[in-house]
């Protein structure tokens, strides 16, 4: 059955009861730290290509050769460093949100703890 009410995104997760443990980051190459993710998810769509919720990690340092997702990024604590495949940097901090598209070469750098809220688009349907 579809969502038919306003989902609202707690960055404590829901309840304020705290972000659930969800292991270590995948589809990347950690270059620095041992990140461990937390987090919730608060809503994914009826074709499981949109999904929301509050995300935290560990500090550390990654490689993505192709971002996997379109995905917008509200920083709600801590800091990311973004570098593209062409070396441009950019940092965001608690209040700025970005989109990184699907595709995109990047560093992920977190000198700190960081959380954030996601909206993500994992495009499943042909020629999406």
């Amino acid at each position: 059955m579809p969502q038919t009410t306003v989902i609202r995104l707690n960055s404590e997760g829901p309840q304020g009861e705290g972000l659930k443990f969800w292991g270590h980051l995948e589809n990347e190459r950690v270059i620095a730290g041992e990140p461990t993710e937390t987090g919730h998810n608060y809503f994914t769509d009826g074709t499981g290509q949109l999904t929301a919720g509050v995300w935290e990690c560990t500090p550390c340092t990654s490689e993505i050769d192709s971002y996997p997702v379109d995905e917008f990024c509200l920083i709600l604590s801590g800091t990311v460093v973004l570098t593209d495949g062409n070396g441009h940097a950019e940092t965001f901090k608690p209040g700025d949100s970005f989109v990184v598209p699907k595709g995109m070469k990047c560093t992920w750098h977190m000198p700190e703890t960081t959380r954030k809220y996601y909206v993500i688009l994992d495009a499943k349907a042909e020629g999406a």
